[in-house]
């Protein structure tokens, strides 16, 4: 088992610094030889211990990328050929099928990757409760990656916040999971050329926390908002006299940055409700 968590990990690395892309069919190959419960239990097994011995230690924002898209993409290709068969919900495999979510960080990865959450919740077992009743915590997982924005305590968002997730049309998940990371890596080819305003990071309307994030322009002029090492392409949807309105790219909820001239800056759900005024940094 550690023989094949370290042949992966060295197939990681090296389509993590060649730009390949992931070797979906030889994921797929591997997993259509696994005959019995016992094998693919065992399997799950192992992209767990990926997770916790690897990913989670991975400080290396690509090669973090790499390891939590290929685990993602196992998973779907696990339950494609499989179906649930070696599958223990209350289990090793019922909890990577959680934290695949939560320990990655690329929106778009998410979005993609939320027909299997869907899937687990129908099976349920850990899932009903994991950080809170279900869909708590995985909620808050895409609210925290798309907004840096917590959903805390806030259940009565959920019912509307889900709906609008299930709305969400995904062809093929391997596809987007693969094209999510060519993407990523072609923002990292791009060079910051400006600052435009920085402000305190907050997750809670009445609570600032440590840190701050900043609204960049790209050496492809486009306009980004940079938090945790990461950039995520604006969309200005609206020009106003003191004010512009900028949507995240593929955003799910509906949720907009007002973005004033003077550099302050507010978060607003889909119907314009106030949900966070940032204090400008300095």
């Amino acid at each position: 088992m550690k023989k094949n968590i370290t042949v992966l990990l060295i197939l990681l690395l090296s389509a993590s610094f060649s730009f390949s892309q992931i070797p979906i069919e030889e994921y797929r190959a591997e997993i259509e030889k696994l005959e019995t419960e016992t094998q693919i239990n065992e399997y799950w097994n192992n992209l767990h211990k990926i997770d916790q011995e690897i990913l989670v230690r991975t400080t290396n924002l690509k090669i973090a990328d790499s390891i939590s898209i290929s685990n993602m993409i196992k998973t779907s290709l696990i339950f494609d050929i499989h179906g649930t068969k070696g599958y223990n919900p209350n289990g090793f495999s019922g909890f990577l099928t959680i934290i695949n979510l939560s320990h990655n960080y690329i929106g778009q990865c998410q979005l993609a990757y939320w027909p299997i959450i869907e899937k687990c919740a129908e099976i349920g077992g850990t899932i009903d409760s994991f950080g809170g009743k279900y869909p708590a915590y995985e909620l808050e997982s895409v609210s925290s990656t798309f907004y840096n924005y917590s959903l805390f305590n806030q259940e009565i968002k959920y019912p509307k916040l889900i709906e609008k997730l299930r709305k969400i049309k995904t062809q093929n998940i391997i596809d987007e999971l693969s094209k999510s990371l060519e993407y990523q890596n072609k923002l990292r080819e791009l060079n910051e050329v400006k600052v435009l305003h920085s402000w305190s990071k907050q997750r809670f309307e009445n609570r600032i926390d440590e840190g701050k994030f900043s609204f960049v322009k790209m050496s492809n002029n486009g306009i980004y908002i940079k938090i945790y090492r990461r950039i995520k392409k604006l969309e200005l949807m609206k020009t106003n006299l003191k004010s512009k309105v900028y949507r995240i790219e593929n955003e799910p909820f509906g949720w907009k940055y007002v973005y004033g001239n003077d550099g302050s800056l507010i978060l607003i759900d889909d119907e314009e409700n106030e949900l966070i005024k940032y204090t400008l940094a300095k």
